[in-house]
C-alpha cells in the first residue's frame, strides 16, 4: 500500500501587540521562514549529489541484476477544417508530431525512417510492442530526404529536389516550420518508449542528431545547424516555433558488468569511486563545437524524503528535455533527470512524463503510475509530480490513455491482480495541480466504493481509448468488444454513462463529431474492420454498421497501421453533413489455386449525414492498389489535397483523384 499524501502546516507569520500603561506600543517578531516547497524531483544541491546519485544508480542495477541471476555472467494528422489539404494527424490540436511525411500544401517532404526497413508492429494491450523484422537497408542504400511539388488539379506530383543524409543515416521524423525543415536522426531506433526499452544498456553510445534546413528555395535547400547530442531519440512535439525533444542518455564505464559475480562487484565499485561527473553527463555538439548538453544544476532527481518517493531513488540512465528554439536555431534550454520513465504525453500546456512503480514486497502484484509535469515553453520549469495506481501503458498509440482538460488530468491505467480468474483491473484517475504544493493532487477515480462497476469484464484487455472533452470511450477485449462510455462532466464524480456490446474490438477511436464515434480495429475474423458508433445518448451509444475490408472479395486476413499508428490515418471535415478519411491496408488472399497474395492498399471513404447521426453512414468511395513487391515498406502515409490523394508508400507515391480513383499515377 502507498501512503496517501500528507498535508504540510505551513508556519504562521505572528504579530505580537504589548500594552504599556495607558498607551500601546507594536513590536514585531521576525517570523520563521517559510518553507518552499519543491515537490517530488528537485534540484541537485551540488555537483557530487547528482554524481552520488548516479553512482548509486549504476550500483543498484548491477545488484539487483546479480541477485536474480545468481551470480551468472550475462553477455551484454490534424483534422483542420480551415485548409483544404490534410497535415499530420496528431492527439493534441495545435501540437504537431514528428513524422517521416510532411505537406505543407505545396511540396511532400518523404524521409528515409529506420522504421520504414525494419519494423511490423503487433502488440496486445498488455505486452510490451514486438518488431517483426522486414527487408534492411544494404551498405550501399544512398540515403535523401525526397521533396516532391504537387499538383492537386491532376493528383499530380515531381520530385524538385534532395537532401543528401551524412553516413547514410535515416531519419526518424520530420516537421516544417515555414521555410524550414527539421530532420530528426538517431544511431539507434527502438520503435517506441515502453517497459521493453528501460534497460540500462540499450541508451549507451546512441547519439541523436537535429538538422535545420533552409527551404525557401526547395529545389536547392542549404543545412541552417547541426544539432548532434549524446542520448538516444524516444520522441518529440513541436508547438510554434519550439520543438521539444525527449532523450535517454546512459553514461559508459569502461570495464562496468551490469551483471557481476563476486569479483565483477569488487571491480565495479572501484570504477564508480573513480567515475568523475564530466564523465556522466552528455555532450552536444552544434556545428563541430563540443560543450556540455546540461550541468548537474540543469538535473532533477527524486527526493527519498517525499512521501511519492520510489522505495529506490536513483537510476543511471537519465531522461534529457531539450528545447529547440527554431526562430535562431539553438537549444533554448536542456534538462535531465535520473528516475525510470516510460511513457510521454504533451498536451497543449505540459509535458508528462510517467514512470511506472512496482512494489515487489506485496504478495499481490502491484504497482503505481508517477507522473512529472514540465511546463510546455522554452525554460521546461518542473511544476509538481503525483501518482495514481496501475501502470499507465503509453508504447504505440497508448498516449490516448491520458489526457488534460480543462485544468484536470485524466489517465486510464491497469493493474494486474495475480487472480486467474480475472487477471487485470483498470482504472481512470483524475489529477488537478496544485502549485502551491508542487504537487499533481488525486481528485477522484473510478471504480470506487460508490461506484463499484468494473470498467471492463473479467480478463479483458484494454485496447481502444479516446479523451473527447467530457466524455471518455474505451473499448476492452476478451472474446467480444464492450464500448464503454464514461461521463466526466463532474471530474469529482466520474461515471460509466453507457455501454454497447459488438463483435471484434478497436483499437483506434475517433470522434466524428459530438454524437458520433468511428473505431478502427479487428474482426472475429481477422480483417480490418471499421465501425461507426452514434453516441448522441451516453446512456444508449449503439452501432450504425460496420464494414470488414476484403471481406466481400473473400480475404484471409487484413493488417492496417493506422490501427497502432496515428500518423497512417487521414481525416478531413469537407462540411457540415461530410467528411472524408483515408485508411491504408495489407490485404491477404489464400486460396488452393493462387496459394498466398497480399495487396497494399489505400482506402477511400466518406462519412455522410453527420449531421443526422441517425442516419450517418460510412461509405467506401475507392482504393489506390500498390501491389505487393518486396521492396515496399510496411510505413504507409496519405495526404488530401482537394480532391488529389496522395499514398505513400516506404519512398514511393501512388496518386489518383477522389471523383476517379481507378486511373491512378506511380510509383512516383
Amino acid at each position: 500500500m502507498y501512503l496517501m499524501k500528507n498535508i504540510n502546516s505551513l508556519a504562521l507569520c505572528l504579530l505580537v501587540v504589548t500594552s504599556c500603561g495607558g498607551g500601546s506600543e507594536k513590536a514585531e517578531v521576525t517570523p520563521p521562514p517559510v518553507a518552499v516547497a519543491t515537490g517530488l524531483l528537485i534540484p541537485v544541491s551540488d555537483s557530487s549529489v547528482l554524481l552520488d546519485s548516479m553512482r548509486g544508480g549504476f550500483a543498484q542495477i548491477a545488484a539487483a541484476n546479480a541477485a536474480r541471476m545468481g551470480g551468472q555472467v550475462w553477455e551484454a494528422t490534424s483534422v483542420d477544417a480551415s485548409t483544404n489539404f490534410t497535415t499530420t494527424y496528431t492527439l493534441e490540436a495545435n501540437v504537431d508530431e514528428h513524422d517521416f511525411v510532411k505537406y505543407d500544401g505545396n511540396h511532400l517532404f518523404i524521409a528515409p525512417s529506420r522504421g520504414m526497413d525494419c519494423c511490423f508492429i503487433l502488440e496486445d494491450a498488455l505486452a510490451p510492442e514486438m518488431a517483426v523484422a522486414d527487408e534492411m537497408p544494404t551498405e550501399n542504400d544512398e540515403r535523401s530526404i525526397r521533396i516532391l511539388a504537387t499538383d492537386p488539379s491532376d493528383a499530380s506530383a515531381l520530385e524538385v529536389s534532395t537532401i543528401a543524409l551524412s553516413d547514410n543515416l535515416s531519419v526518424e521524423g520530420l516537421y516544417v516550420n515555414d521555410s524550414q525543415l527539421v530532420a530528426i536522426s538517431s544511431s539507434g531506433w527502438w520503435g517506441g518508449y515502453g517497459d521493453s526499452f528501460t534497460r540500462v544498456a540499450n541508451w549507451e553510445s546512441q547519439t541523436t542528431i537535429f538538422s535545420v534546413y533552409d527551404i525557401a528555395d526547395v529545389t536547392a535547400p542549404t543545412n541552417q545547424i547541426n544539432i548532434e547530442f549524446e542520448g538516444g531519440f524516444v520522441n518529440s512535439r513541436k508547438k510554434g516555433d519550439i520543438v521539444y525533444l525527449v532523450a535517454r542518455h546512459t553514461p559508459i564505464i569502461e570495464g562496468f558488468v551490469y551483471y557481476p559475480n563476486d569479483a565483477q562487484k569488487i571491480e565495479n565499485e572501484r570504477l564508480l569511486s573513480e567515475i568523475s561527473l564530466e564523465d556522466m553527463l552528455p555532450t552536444m555538439s552544434i556545428d563541430g563545437v563540443s560543450s556540455p548538453l546540461v550541468d548537474a544544476g540543469d538535473c532533477l532527481i527524486a527526493d527519498s524524503e517525499h512521501e511519492l518517493s520510489p522505495a529506490v531513488n536513483g537510476y543511471p540512465t537519465m531522461t534529457i528535455l531539450i528545447a529547440v528554439d527554431l526562430v535562431d536555431p539553438s537549444i533554448a534550454k536542456a534538462r535531465c533527470y535520473l528516475e525510470p520513465t516510460d511513457g510521454i504525453y504533451v498536451s497543449q500546456n505540459a509535458i508528462y512524463l510517467s514512470q511506472i512503480d512496482y512494489d515487489d514486497s506485496l504478495t499481490e502484484p502491484s504497482s503505481r503510475t508517477i507522473i512529472h509535469r514540465f511546463e510546455l515553453t522554452k525554460n521546461l520549469v518542473y511544476q509538481g509530480s503525483g501518482a495514481a495506481k496501475g501502470s499507465l501503458y503509453l508504447s504505440g498509440d497508448r498516449d490516448f490513455r491520458i489526457n488534460e482538460h480543462d485544468g484536470y488530468l485524466r489517465l486510464v491505467t491497469t493493474q494486474r491482480t495475480g487472480d486467474s480468474s480475472d487477471t487485470v483491473d483498470h482504472k481512470l484517475s483524475i489529477l488537478k495541480l496544485n502549485t502551491e504544493d508542487v504537487e499533481l493532487d488525486l481528485v477522484s477515480t473510478l471504480p470506487n466504493s460508490e461506484r463499484p462497476e468494473a470498467i471492463g469484464k473479467p480478463n479483458e484487455a484494454l485496447y481502444g481509448v479516446r479523451f473527447m472533452g467530457d466524455a471518455l470511450y474505451l473499448v476492452t477485449f476478451e472474446r467480444i468488444d464492450p464500448l464503454y462510455v464514461v461521463d466526466l462532466s463532474k471530474p469529482t464524480d466520474p461515471m460509466i454513462a453507457g455501454e454497447l456490446m459488438v463483435t471484434g474490438f478497436s483499437d483506434f477511436l475517433h470522434a466524428v463529431n459530438d454524437d458520433l464515434l468511428m473505431g478502427l480495429g479487428q474482426d472475429e475474423n481477422g480483417l480490418v474492420k471499421l465501425e461507426l458508433f452514434n453516441v448522441a445518448d451516453m446512456t444508449a451509444p449503439y452501432s450504425l454498421g460496420g464494414i470488414s475490408l476484403g471481406e466481400s472479395e473473400g480475404a484471409s486476413w487484413g493488417y492496417s497501421e493506422a490501427r497502432y499508428n496515428r500518423h497512417a490515418f487521414t481525416y478531413q471535415a469537407i462540411d457540415a453533413s461530410k467528411d472524408r478519411f483515408l485508411i491504408p491496408a495489407t490485404i491477404s488472399f489464400y486460396s488452393a489455386e493462387m496459394r498466398y497474395q497480399e495487396d497494399n492498399r489505400l482506402y477511400m471513404f466518406e462519412i455522410n449525414s453527420k449531421d443526422n447521426a441517425a442516419l450517418a453512414s460510412i461509405d467506401e468511395i475507392g482504393r489506390i492498389s500498390a501491389g505487393r513487391e518486396w521492396w515496399q515498406s510496411n510505413l504507409m502515409r496519405s495526404v488530401i489535397h482537394d480532391d488529389a490523394v496522395y499514398y505513400v508508400n516506404g519512398n514511393a507515391v501512388w496518386s489518383a483523384l477522389w471523383t476517379n480513383p481507378t486511373e491512378q499515377k506511380g510509383p512516383l
